[in-house]
């Protein structure tokens, strides 16, 4: 019965371990595409805001699972907050720390809204998942 117990446990501390690597991975990922120089030709308008939500919208779903192991109770909240620090962070590296990116307000307003929109997503997942 213990054996089980601790495997169980094993089980779960491997599976937590792997998602806080993945969510730092990406938060990692996130640094280098902000402080990068990117050239771009698009003729789609609006097409950075577009792909700052989709990050921040994907960074929330990521850090979801090692935030409720933090905290269970408000851990959307958690996430929540934590992706728009981590988006202002940015912003404010990209003003700060190279020649060639801006600080821009829409850009922390687009990533705003990915993440309202994942915390939206998880926030419908758990009250479907619990009736």
């Amino acid at each position: 019965m213990i054996y089980y117990q601790l495997k169980i446990i094993k089980t779960l501390l491997v599976k937590a371990k792997t998602n806080l690597f993945i969510a730092l991975s990406f938060s990692v990922l996130i640094i280098f595409a902000s402080l990068i120089k990117i050239e771009s030709d698009t003729n789609i308008i609006h097409i950075d805001k577009i792909i700052h939500s989709g990050i921040y919208f994907v960074f929330c779903i990521i850090w979801y699972a090692p935030i409720r192991e933090l905290f269970k109770k408000q851990a959307l909240l958690y996430v929540f907050l934590f992706s728009i620090f981590y988006g202002i962070l940015m912003e404010l590296f990209q003003g700060n720390l190279t020649s060639y990116r801006n600080f821009e307000l829409e850009d922390i307003l687009s990533n705003i809204i990915g993440s309202l929109i994942a915390c939206g997503f998880l926030f419908l997942k758990n009250n479907i998942k619990k009736s």
